[in-house]
C-alpha cells in the first residue's frame, strides 16, 4: 500500500483568493482544511475553518486576501511513499509531486482504515489456515518461521507459539524453504520425512515488488489414502466456511474478474444496495452502467489504475449513501485476475457527522460572535452588552458625559444603573477625580442630611467637635451619585434642589455657604412622574434631575446580552474561585428564556450559586433553581404589558417563596434588595 492508494482529492485556494471565497469552499466541500498555493502553484501551507472564523472574528474583512490569515504548515509527502512513514501523524498530510504541486490529502482516518483492514484480512486468513488439513509453514527473508498452523505443530511435536521466531532449519533440517527463498523458484511434490512422518511438500516464494519477502511450504502426510480423502473433505469444509464467513460479513462484498464481469456478491451487498445477485452476476460493469443499475463503478476505476480506490456512492432506488472500496488481486504473472469490492452503508454515519458538524459550526459561530462583541464593547466601556437597545443607552451616556448637567438614570433594580453612572463619571471627570456614591434608601432620614451636607462641631448631640464635611464637599470637582433618589424625604429634596441650582451647600449648624463643583447623577427604580402626581416627590427637583434622562432596559428586553453576560460572569467567578467551569449550550438557552425580575444582578447571583454548588465540570440546566426550571405561565394574547409584568413577577415571587419560605432568601436568590422584594410582595398581596 502506498500513500497514493489512500489519498483523497481536495480543493485548493491561492494566497490571492479572498477569505470569503475560502469560506465558500469550506462550506461547499464540507472540509475543515484547505491547502494553499502561491502564484507558482507551489504548496505553502493550509487554512482551516477555525482560522477563517478567527480572522473574521478579529475584524479582518471578508474581501481581504488569505495573506491576512494564519497559514498552518501541515507536512507533505510524495505519492509513492509508504504510509507507515506518516502513520504517527495526528494531522492531515498534503500529497505533492516532485514540483511541490498538490495532488491530494491523506487524513489520519484513512491511514487507520487502511492498516486496520489489512490487519483484519491477515487475521482472517491466518485463522482460516488453522482449519486446513495440510501443514502450512511460512518463513521470512531471514529463514525465521513467522507462521505455522496446527498441522505443522502436530507433526514436529511442538506448540505453535514455540515455533514462531525459530530458524526453520532448527525445526526441519531437510526443509527446502531456504533454497526456494534464495532462488525465488517454486518446487512441487517434494517428498521428505519430518519427525519420522513422511510428507509431500510444495514450496513457493512470496514476491512483493519484485523482491522475495517470504517463502511458504504446504505439505501433507502420506500415511494413507485416508489422508487424501480427509484433505478433500477439509477443502470442502474450508470452502463452506469461507462461503459462510463472506455471507455473514456485515459489509457488502462484490467480486468481479479482471475484465469487470461480476462473479459473486454476498447477502450484505443485497441488503445494503437492494440489488439482487441474479440480476448482475455474469454481466460486465460497463453493461450494468449502460442499463442504469450504477451511475459509476469503482471496479472500472481499479481496472484503469491497477490500485485500490475508494469512492462514495448513492444507490439510486434506495437513496442510501455507501462507501465503496475496490481492491485489485493479481495472479502470479502480475495480471489483474480479480477485483474485490467492499461496500459499507454510511447513511447514518453521514447524518451523525452532519449533525456534529453543524453543532461545531454553531459553537464556533457563537464563540466568534462573543469574542467579537466583547472585543468591540468591553474594551471601550467596561460594560457587557451587544444589543442595539443597550448600545443606544451607552451612546447617550457617552454624549452626556461631556456636558456639565444633571443626569437621571432610571431602570429596575439590578439593571446596572451604577455602572452607567461610573461610565459617565470616567468619561467626564476621569479616574483622578472623586466618584462618591450614596444610597438614599439605605440611610435613615435623620442621618441622610448630615451625610450629604456635613455639619459643624456641636451642631447636634453626638456630633464631632471638629465637625464633618458632607459628601457634596468630598465630591468637589468630581461626581456625586445619588442612588435611589426617589426614597429621599420631601424636606431634604428642597435642600438638594438648592445645592444643584446654586452650586453651594451649607453645613448643619452653620450659615456659611460653601461652593461645590459637583456633577450630579441620580438613579431610581421608581416612577418619579407618578410620585410627583402623588405629592411624594418635588416637581421642581424632578425637572431639574430630568434634564437628561437615561432609561436602562430590563434584562428580559435585551436577551441577546445574556450569552455575553453569562460568559463574562463565569470567567470572572472562575478566576475568583480558581474554578474551570464550562457553560452548556442548553443552559444558555434556558437563561435566555427566563424573565429575570432581578435583572443582571440576579443573573450573576444565580451563576455564582450554581458554580459553588456544582460538582461537575460543566454548568447545566439541572443546577438552576427549581423556580427557573419550571416554565413560567405565559400571559394570554392581548394582555397589556404592565399586566403581563405583574403576572410574571407574582408567579416568580410566589414560587420562589414556596421553595425557600423566607423573603430575605427570595431577595438573595433573585438578586434583588430586600426592600424591593418586600415592596413587591406587599403590592401583589403575597405577605401573609
Amino acid at each position: 500500500m502506498k500513500v497514493i492508494d489512500i489519498m483523497q482529492k481536495v480543493a485548493v485556494v491561492s494566497l490571492s483568493d479572498t477569505i470569503k471565497y475560502a469560506i465558500h469552499v469550506v462550506n461547499r466541500d464540507k472540509d475543515d482544511i484547505i491547502p494553499v498555493i502561491n502564484q507558482e502553484k507551489v504548496y505553502i501551507g493550509c487554512v482551516t475553518k477555525d482560522s477563517l472564523l478567527e480572522a473574521v472574528a478579529s475584524g479582518i474583512p471578508l474581501h481581504a486576501t488569505l495573506e491576512s490569515c494564519q497559514i498552518t504548515h501541515l507536512p507533505s509527502c510524495l505519492p509513492e511513499e509508504d504510509p507507515a512513514a506518516i502513520i504517527d501523524r495526528i494531522h492531515e498530510t498534503v500529497v505533492v509531486n516532485e514540483q511541490s504541486h498538490i495532488l491530494g490529502i491523506v487524513r489520519p482516518s484513512a491511514l487507520t482504515t487502511g492498516y486496520t483492514s489489512d490487519l483484519q484480512a491477515f487475521e482472517r486468513i491466518y485463522g482460516m489456515f488453522d482449519f486446513a488439513y495440510n501443514g502450512i509453514l511460512i518463513i521470512d527473508e531471514h529463514e525465521i518461521i513467522v507462521f505455522a498452523n496446527r498441522v505443522v505443530a502436530d507433526i514436529v511435536g511442538m506448540a505453535k507459539n514455540e515455533l514462531i521466531g525459530r530458524s526453520v532449519t532448527d525445526i526441519i533440517p531437510n526443509s527446502l524453504l531456504p533454497i526456494v527463498l534464495k532462488s525465488g523458484h517454486a518446487q512441487y511434490g517434494q517428498k521428505i520425512v519430518i519427525n519420522d512422518i513422511p510428507v509431500v511438500a510444495n514450496y513457493s516464494p512470496l514476491i512483493e515488488g519484485g523482491i522475495v519477502r517470504n517463502a511458504i511450504s504446504v505439505f501433507q502426510e502420506l500415511t494413507s489414502i485416508e489422508h487424501l480423502y480427509n484433505e478433500l473433505n477439509s477443502v470442502k469444509q474450508l470452502f463452506a466456511e469461507l462461503e459462510a464467513i463472506i455471507n455473514s460479513s456485515y459489509d457488502g462484498i462484490f467480486i468481479t474478474d479482471g475484465n469487470g464481469v461480476v462473479l459473486r456478491l454476498n447477502d450484505a451487498y443485497e441488503r445494503i444496495t437492494g440489488i439482487k445477485a441474479k440480476d448482475v452476476i455474469g454481466k460486465s460493469m460497463r453493461q450494468l452502467i449502460n442499463e442504469g443499475v450504477y451511475d459509476q463503478s469503482v471496479t472500472l476505476h481499479v481496472m484503469e489504475k491497477k490500485q485500490t480506490i475508494t469512492i462514495p456512492q448513492t444507490v439510486k432506488h434506495t437513496h442510501k449513501q455507501i462507501l465503496v472500496t475496490g481492491n485489485p488481486v493479481f495472479d502470479e504473472e502480475g495480471n489483474l485476475s480479480r477485483i474485490l469490492t467492499n461496500v459499507r452503508d454510511i447513511t447514518e454515519l453521514n447524518c451523525l457527522q452532519s449533525q456534529l458538524q453543524k453543532t461545531k459550526e454553531q459553537t464556533l459561530k457563537y464563540k466568534a460572535e462573543l469574542n467579537h462583541l466583547r472585543s468591540m464593547q468591553i474594551k471601550d466601556t467596561g460594560i457587557i452588552y451587544g444589543s442595539e437597545i443597550m448600545d443606544r443607552v451607552i451612546q447617550l451616556a457617552m454624549k452626556v458625559a461631556h456636558v456639565d448637567t444633571t443626569v437621571l438614570i432610571t431602570g429596575e433594580s439590578g439593571t446596572g444603573k451604577e455602572l452607567i453612572a461610573k461610565l459617565i463619571h470616567e468619561q467626564s471627570k476621569g479616574v483622578n477625580h472623586s466618584f462618591i456614591k450614596i444610597n438614599c434608601a439605605a440611610i435613615p432620614e435623620q442621618l441622610l442630611e448630615s451625610e450629604l451636607f456635613g455639619y459643624e462641631g456641636g451642631a447636634f448631640t453626638g456630633a464631632k467637635k471638629e465637625g464633618k464635611p458632607g459628601l457634596f464637599e468630598m465630591a468637589h470637582n468630581g461626581t456625586l451619585f445619588l442612588d435611589e433618589v426617589g426614597e429621599m424625604p420631601l424636606l431634604l429634596q428642597a435642600k438638594l434642589l438648592r445645592a444643584i441650582q446654586e452650586k453651594e451647600i451649607v453645613r448643619i449648624g452653620s450659615t456659611k455657604p460653601i461652593e461645590v463643583n459637583v456633577k450630579i447623577i441620580a438613579a431610581t427604580h421608581r416612577d418619579l412622574e407618578k410620585m410627583v402626581k402623588d405629592g411624594t416627590f418635588r416637581e421642581d427637583l424632578y425637572y431639574r434631575l430630568m434634564v437628561v434622562p437615561i432609561q436602562i432596559p430590563p434584562l428580559r428586553e435585551r436577551k441577546e446580552d445574556i450569552p455575553l453576560l453569562t460568559k463574562y460572569f463565569v470567567d470572572k467567578l472562575n478566576k475568583r474561585f480558581h474554578f474551570q467551569y464550562r457553560i452548556s449550550p442548553e443552559l444558555v438557552d434556558k437563561l435566555i428564556e427566563h424573565s429575570w425580575p432581578g435583572n443582571v444582578r440576579e443573573l450573576e447571583n444565580v451563576l455564582e450559586r450554581m458554580m459553588i454548588t456544582s460538582s461537575e465540570d460543566e454548568l447545566t440546566t439541572s443546577l438552576l433553581p427549581e423556580t427557573m426550571r419550571r416554565k413560567v405561565p405565559c400571559p394570554k394574547r392581548g394582555t397589556k404589558l404592565k399586566d403581563a409584568v405583574i403576572q410574571t413577577e407574582t408567579y416568580v415571587l410566589e414560587e420562589t417563596f414556596k421553595e425557600y419560605q423566607s423573603w430575605p432568601k427570595v431577595a438573595e436568590v433573585l438578586g434583588v434588595d430586600r426592600t424591593t422584594i418586600f415592596r413587591k410582595a406587599g403590592k401583589y398581596g403575597l405577605l401573609k
